[in-house]
């Protein structure tokens, strides 16, 4: 029983080492396919172990290097295999949803901070660098446009946004970096327990389901924490220490949190007037689409919703998720 269960675990772990080829692979031409990399690796430490994990994450890595090179390689091996594997521990454990994604969320940030070092003193790529690069000539494509645009179609407004494209600084890019990780890695860390815990029941697991964004809800020392770091800032500040970066991080982590915190609200809103499912997830996809693209003060109401939610409990939700 024992050998025929070693055998079954081993040809399992060779089938997902093949479908993390290939989204290794297709995600050279669709990069948000790398996104669900940890998802298979995830199924199978749920099904044999974190062991037979590793060793399918590990021999990924090398058939990638091999086949997509070096470089590839080692994007794949320090950044995505500590992070399938943290979601792993934590999935394997029974540990609750939120603690699963905090685990992924650390293991990321660490291993990205790493990655762009590791590039830059062994390959001499600086991350960066090409980040604020690509901004510039995104910032010049868009004025481009600008310029080609008929004149008298849109009035004064042409030369205001150019003025506004020039005022903009690429090195924004570099200030803001860290705020931009933590929201990427809590985003990657929730899509990669979701999808996992959806395919659980296909595969005959069991993952405990998050109970949803209309349930979820900061700590109330969330707020008090932000609070005290902004206070430090500006002692710092008084101290003659440029602040500024901090600040400004500090100010993107509450706006995030808070306009989240709000989106949950609207989510429970529409829970409780008893709309579909597919009606909600239409009107949450139009609610997110309008705030963030389209009107951009309905971005700061939302999080000034979530601020109040989380001073005054408007869910009566009574306890954290």
């Amino acid at each position: 029983m024992n050998r025929n269960y070693k055998t079954s675990s081993i040809t399992e772990s060779a089938m997902i080492t093949g479908i993390l080829v290939i989204i290794a692979y297709l995600s050279s031409f669709f990069s948000v396919i790398m996104f669900f990399y940890p998802t298979p690796a995830i199924i199978l430490a749920k099904r044999k172990g974190l062991k037979y994990a590793a060793l399918s994450l590990i021999a990924s890595d090398l058939i990638v290097s091999m086949l997509l090179g070096v470089q590839t390689g080692l994007v794949f091996f320090i950044l995505y295999t500590p992070f399938s594997m943290a979601l792993s521990y934590a999935i394997c454990r029974d540990k609750e949803a939120n603690r699963t994604i905090l685990y992924g969320t650390a293991s990321y940030m660490i291993s990205f901070v790493i990655l762009i070092f590791l590039l830059d003193l062994i390959i001499g790529v600086n991350f960066i660098q090409q980040l604020q690069d690509i901004y510039s000539e995104s910032l010049g494509m868009m004025k481009e446009m600008l310029n080609n645009y008929p004149a008298g179609l849109a009035g004064g407004r042409v030369e205001e946004m150019k003025k506004v494209i020039d005022e903009i600084d690429p090195l924004i890019i570099s200030i803001m970096f860290p705020a931009m990780l933590i929201i990427t890695s809590v985003i990657m860390s929730y899509i990669n327990y979701l999808v996992a815990s959806k395919f659980a029941n296909r595969f005959k697991i069991k993952i405990k389901a998050h109970e949803g964004l209309g349930y979820f809800s900061f700590p109330k020392t969330f707020m008090v924490a932000m609070a005290v770091m902004l206070l430090i800032s500006y002692l710092m500040g008084a101290l003659k220490i440029n602040v500024n970066a901090i600040q400004l991080n500090l100010f993107l982590i509450m706006l995030a949190a808070m306009y989240l915190q709000g989106i949950a609200v609207i989510k429970m809103y529409f829970i409780k007037r008893q709309l579909s499912k597919n009606l909600q997830n239409l009107m949450m996809g139009m609610v997110v689409v309008m705030s963030l693209f389209v009107f951009g003060g309905a971005m700061i109401v939302i999080a000034l919703l979530g601020l109040v939610d989380l001073t005054v409990d408007l869910r009566k939700l009574n306890r954290t998720v």
